[in-house]
């Protein structure tokens, strides 16, 4: 049974009442109801929040845990819910404050050139385990403009984000379930454009770790609403999530879902262990190994809390209308039984199967014999699998002919989307590298590389080359026939890579890089981990 709950506005405490508490903590006088059991709670007609107990499946929640655990970094940005500073906590006791007001404080740092101190540029909060993923909008600041784009994190942990979208879906779904008229209105903004987290209306999903928030609004998002849930490891009591206007607590705990008017001016109350909580963490210690002298807030707990917002940028939408390329063709070239496969499932890539040359030639085919390799792997199986991933390529260029398609997106099943395609890509009328790697035209030249970039799309210099078919544009399909044509006119082959540059009239590539190279086992040489993905085409 659902508890149903209806409250006069007389009831409630008045805005200006409310923002008083701002940047505060909470404690158990700050509601008179408390809610631990299914409920939907309405205030003069309109709906604050819905609650549910236990809403997702065990192995669901261990699949995000196990992928999400340490997803929330550091953070001394969250302002007002990072609660009042305290000049005697760990944190700040490291740092000399100059300045300080409520959540936010200014402490002296050395100047790089002169050594003497000074007060920094920024204002920070308290340091809180929060970290945000999935998509930023554009931003500008510290010389540098930033486009629409993934987290770094979410970047640099795209498998373990990848992993853990089904339980982001299963949010979705459940939002759809409980608030329709919300989860449709937000559906329709996020599929403005492919800047959202795949079969949901979330662009981005925040992850707190022990994060006992201090009164505050949340601003920034669309319409409003977000969807919270929590995951946990080892007991604790505490951390209810408290709508002080309605003098309303909701303990949320491991698996609930809570879907919340997050304008609202909301905060948590204190997190603690009982002595039976201690008693069983002392036998359960945590497996997140935190360091406990770094100051952030809340490490210095045996138990773990993880918190999940999920919700949609309202700059998202900012980042233009993707009508433009709607009509693109991508293609993702992949053997069939490859492991990397299964990430480009549901997505709007096309499988093209790859050759297994590892598998499907021998030392002694045709094109084998045509293939260059260094004399030690000429018979090896690294031989056989550059030659299987240039018939690939080359297999990939006869159907685009063959069928006659153009605007064509290739990638390869190791490439990792980091930004989205921009504008410019519609203009260009000749091949385009979506990503890779700048190299020396003499591949084995050890100079270092430094390359001026402008945004959008760029002419790589003649001394230099792109290394990497990871991924490229292909405006019509008869470039694509001359490359093929091309390439089969060769007397020897060498890796496409090599090859392919050399028939270009010119290089061009896209800046910032739209895939990178995902780390992982190459397939090609077993013994090789990639190591060089990175968005600006330059080796680490």
């Amino acid at each position: 049974m659902v508890r149903i709950i209806n409250i006069d506005a007389s009831d409630t405490l008045t805005d200006t009442e409310c923002n008083d508490f701002k940047g505060t903590y909470l404690g158990d006088n700050s509601f008179t109801t408390l809610i631990n059991e299914d409920c939907d709670y309405i205030c003069e007609g309109e709906i604050v929040f819905k609650f549910r107990k236990k809403k997702f499946k065990e192995d669901l929640l261990t699949t995000a845990w196990d992928n999400c655990s340490k997803m929330a970094k550091a953070s001394r940005g969250r302002g007002a819910a990072a609660g009042p500073i305290d000049p005697e906590s760990v944190y700040w006791k490291k740092r000399d404050i100059s300045w300080m007001k409520k959540w936010s404080a200014v402490y002296m740092v050395k100047d790089r050139k002169t050594g003497e101190m000074k007060a920094s540029k920024m204002k920070v909060n308290n340091e809180v385990a929060s970290n945000p993923i999935g998509y930023y909008g554009a931003t500008k600041g510290l010389g540098v403009d930033l486009p629409c784009r993934l987290s770094h994190y979410t970047k640099t942990k795209f498998n373990d984000f990848h992993n853990a979208i089904p339980f982001f879906q299963e949010i979705s779904k459940s939002y759809e379930e409980l608030m329709p008229d919300k989860f449709i209105s937000q559906m329709e903004r996020a599929k403005i454009n492919e800047y959202h987290i795949t079969g949901t209306p979330f662009s981005t999903i925040t992850i707190n770790k022990n994060f006992r928030t201090a009164v505050h609004k949340d601003s920034g998002d669309f319409g409003g609403w977000a969807c919270l849930t929590a995951l946990e490891e080892n007991k604790y009591h505490g951390g209810y999530f408290v709508l002080p206007k309605f003098k309303v607590a909701i303990d949320m705990r491991h698996g609930d879902l809570l879907v919340c008017d997050v304008h609202q001016y909301h905060g948590n109350t204190e997190l603690y262990e009982t002595d039976e909580d201690k008693e069983y963490n002392d036998n359960h210690p945590s497996t997140l190994k935190d360091n406990l002298n770094i100051g952030v807030l809340g490490l210095n707990n045996r138990f773990s809390r993880l918190s999940f917002v999920c919700y949609l940028r309202n700059d998202i939408i900012k980042c233009g209308n993707v009508d433009w390329h709607r009509g693109i063709n991508k293609f993702v070239i992949s053997l069939k039984d490859s492991e990397r496969l299964h990430k480009w499932k549901d997505t709007e890539y096309k499988h093209f199967e790859a050759v297994n040359g590892k598998e499907e030639l021998t030392y002694d085919c045709e094109s084998c014999n045509k293939m260059v390799s260094y004399h030690n792997v000429r018979k090896t199986p690294q031989h056989l699998g550059k030659t299987g991933c240039f018939l690939s390529h080359l297999n990939m260029l006869k159907h685009i002919v063959d069928n006659k398609i153009n605007k064509v997106i290739v990638v390869e099943d190791d490439a990792l989307q980091i930004n989205q395609l921009p504008e410019s890509l519609s203009s260009c009328e000749t091949f385009c590298y979506l990503g890779g790697f700048i190299g020396n035209k003499k591949i084995t030249s050890k100079e270092k590389i430094v390359v001026e970039h402008k945004q959008g799309i760029n002419t790589l210099d003649e001394k230099y080359r792109m290394l990497c078919c990871l991924a490229y544009y292909i405006p019509r399909w008869e470039i694509a026939e001359d490359l093929y044509n091309k390439l089969m006119g060769l007397k020897r082959w060498r890796a496409i890579d090599i090859s392919l540059p050399n028939l270009l009239p010119e290089t061009k590539y896209i800046y910032p890089a739209i895939y990178v190279e995902e780390h992982g086992q190459s397939q090609i040489q077993n013994h090789r981990i990639n190591k060089h993905a990175n968005e600006f085409y330059e080796f680490k």
